[in-house]
């Protein structure tokens, strides 16, 4: 980044001036106001050495401008050197007792520190001198914000909007923090108030959108979206976002609709296409499906959903060894994705690879030893290999991280009826049953042949009795 970019020309010119001095070891003058811009410069591009080096050499020329050992406290600040800071500011307090950015930086420090009384004390005196008392608090909010303490600048963005109704800025920043805490019904009283204000706020009717959509509601995030995309057609992020509502929703074909207008109004990048690839997935368009995900993986090769999506739509053509090829890419990109992984698995599996298979079965459960999905494909590889005693400790073994989970007890029913443990599986069978009545179906799925077998029956119809 150019300093150009966010300080005048007259800085850049003292910057430049100031470099080529230290570059040819000799002396220059610059008053103290050239400094100041100099040292904020560095800040700004996060320099933040070569802005202790400004400083030293604005205290060489003016050893009692206190506004420099200001700046080395702010420095010290970002840097996380607090004690250092609380000295600068200590110092400084002595020649300006009435300075309110000293006040401020020592707030800063006592938030960081966790010190939120006493941050509270510094801050209302970092209000009470300073002159323009909006932008202190707004300053005050976002050191608030910047240690992640969300509800303490919400009540600084109050503070704003009760001596400013319609000032913008603040309806959004308090929405994002209640955003951030997971208040989403304060997050949107604030946005509909801006909108209240003003009824044509592109941003306050995407916020909103965004905002109902973390709220699972999905209706009213896509009314929010056409109202922005009323107001703004092209505002393509907003129908980027009522895509993915409608996706929410299985509402797939009008989702295509929305992600090729986005790949027409942008000219398409990565995650458009794996959508669109997406959606054609789920409508069935194999063919058309895979394209998406393609050309997703040539515009980003280093993106693991769109290889495993091409790997998806070849195993849906039972074209195993093209999808094989595919997982393997994404894997590689995302090794650690159990998702990716489990389908990996399955495909090996499917090809003859056993070994493999069961290879990566035991990486998902040193992963996350409690996985459901891992215990479960794997020990039905067990049974289907005829090794159905190694099945049933595979489920014991994940029943001990979770012994509240149907799925095992139902497969134990099919694994110890196949054993011709009866009646251990029928008392598997009544822990399911209990724990989760509406899945018993799963038991058929696997074995079809105990719809044949009157006791399970008998203890099924015992428990559907018990429902109504």
């Amino acid at each position: 980044m150019d300093g150009n970019d966010f300080l005048g020309e007259e800085v850049s010119s003292n910057v430049q001036r100031y470099e080529k001095m230290i570059r040819n070891k000799t002396k220059d003058y610059f008053d103290a106001e050239a400094i100041e811009g100099i040292i904020d410069y560095y800040i700004q591009l996060e320099k933040h050495k070569k802005a202790i080096e400004a400083v030293d050499f604005g205290k060489e020329l003016y050893p009692n401008y206190i506004a420099f050992w200001i700046k080395l406290a702010e420095i010290y600040v970002v840097l996380e050197k607090f004690e250092e800071a609380i000295i600068e500011l200590d110092r400084a307090e002595l020649y300006e007792p009435f300075n309110p950015e000293l006040f401020l930086l020592k707030g800063e420090v006592c938030v960081h520190q966790r010190q939120l009384e006493d941050a509270e004390g510094y801050f209302e005196r970092a209000l009470m001198h300073c002159d323009e008392r909006l932008d202190m608090l707004f300053e005050i909010a976002y050191a608030y914000d910047d240690c992640d303490e969300y509800m303490y600048a919400a009540n600084y963005f109050k503070m704003i909007i009760a001596e400013e109704p319609e000032l913008e800025q603040a309806y959004y920043e308090l929405a994002h923090c209640y955003d951030l805490v997971g208040n989403y019904t304060e997050s949107l009283l604030y946005l509909n108030k801006l909108i209240d204000i003003d009824p044509y706020n592109v941003g306050a009717w995407y916020n909103l959108g965004v905002t109902y959509g973390k709220m699972g509601s999905h209706l009213e995030s896509i009314d929010a979206f056409d109202y922005c995309l009323a107001i703004d057609e092209d505002y393509s992020v907003a129908r980027f976002n009522k895509a993915n509502a409608l996706v929410e929703l299985d509402k797939f074909e009008d989702a295509v609709k929305e992600y090729l207008e986005v790949i027409k109004l942008e000219g398409g990048d990565s995650i458009s296409y794996c959508n669109l690839a997406g959606c054609y997935e789920r409508l069935g368009q194999i063919q058309l499906a895979r394209e998406q995900y393609k050309k997703a993986a040539q515009m980003n090769p280093n993106l693991a959903e769109a290889w495993f999506g091409i790997g998806i739509t070849y195993e849906k053509e039972s074209l195993f060894k093209d999808a094989l090829q595919h997982f393997k890419r994404a894997v590689l990109l995302e090794p650690e994705n159990a998702e990716f992984l489990l389908i990996l698995a399955e495909c090996e599996y499917k090809l003859g690879f056993k070994k493999e298979a069961e290879e990566i079965y035991a990486k998902l459960i040193e992963m996350d030893p409690g996985m459901m999905e891992a215990y479960l494909d794997w020990s039905f590889v067990k049974f289907s290999e005829g090794n159905i005693h190694e099945a049933v400790e595979l489920l014991m073994e994940g029943l001990i991280f979770d012994p509240t989970c149907h799925q095992y007890y139902y497969r134990l029913l099919v694994y110890l009826y196949e054993l011709g443990q009866t009646k251990e599986a029928l008392r598997y069978l009544e822990k399911a049953l209990n724990l989760n009545f509406a899945d018993h179906f799963m038991v058929f799925e696997i074995a079809p042949k105990l719809k044949q077998v009157q006791d399970i029956l008998n203890l099924i119809e015992s428990y559907r009795d018990a429902q109504k």
